[in-house]
C-alpha cells in the first residue's frame, strides 16, 4: 500500500449550548475522503477551537504519511495569523506555535480561507459531533489535550496525577 503524498484538510467548528466541537475532513488529490473526524471539546473560545481543528487535521495527515498539505478553514483570523499577517493574542500563542510547528514538519503546506458554503462537509461533521453526547476517547485515540503546548499548569498537574 503506497502512502498518499498530498491531501486537502477541511476544518470547521460548531458552537452551541455551552459546548464546542470541531470537524475535520481529509481528502486525497483525487477527492477521495480519507478521514472524517468530529470531536466535542471542553469549553474554549472559537479561535482556540479553530486552531485545534487545524492541528487535529494536520496531525492526522502526518500519521497517514502525507508530505504535502493544503488546509482549508473558514476562520480568517486563523489564516491571517498563520500567514504572519496578523498579531497573535497571548491566549492563542500555545495553539499557534503548536500548529506552526506541525505545518513546518511537511515538505509543503498552506493554510487558506474557504467560504463556509464550500466547507459544508466539515461544518456538518462539527455540528453532528456537537449534537452527540460527549464520549470518552478510545484508548488508542490521540488526545490532543496531552500535547505539550496545550497544557496549562493546572491541566499538567492533573495529567501527571492520573499517571
Amino acid at each position: 500500500m503506497s502512502t498518499v503524498q498530498a491531501v486537502e484538510i477541511y476544518t470547521s467548528i460548531a458552537l452551541g449550548n455551552g459546548r464546542v466541537a470541531l470537524g475535520v475532513v481529509i481528502r486525497d488529490s483525487d477527492g477521495q475522503t480519507l478521514r472524517v473526524v468530529g470531536r466535542t471539546l471542553r469549553s474554549a473560545s472559537p479561535d482556540v477551537v479553530a486552531y485545534r481543528a487545524v492541528l487535529h487535521g494536520v496531525w492526522t495527515a502526518k500519521r497517514l504519511g502525507v508530505r504535502r498539505i493544503r488546509v482549508l478553514t473558514e476562520h480568517p483570523k486563523i489564516v491571517a495569523q498563520l500567514a504572519g499577517d496578523a498579531e497573535v493574542p497571548a491566549d492563542l500563542i500555545g495553539p499557534y506555535l503548536q500548529t506552526k510547528a506541525m505545518l513546518n514538519a511537511y515538505r509543503w503546506s498552506s493554510v487558506e480561507l474557504i467560504p463556509r458554503e464550500q466547507n459544508a462537509e466539515a461544518a456538518l461533521v462539527a455540528a453532528e459531533a456537537l449534537e452527540r453526547e460527549p464520549v470518552a476517547p478510545a484508548a488508542d485515540e490521540d488526545d490532543l489535550d496531552v500535547l505539550p503546548l496545550w497544557l496549562s499548569a493546572a491541566r499538567a498537574a492533573e495529567t501527571v496525577g492520573r499517571r
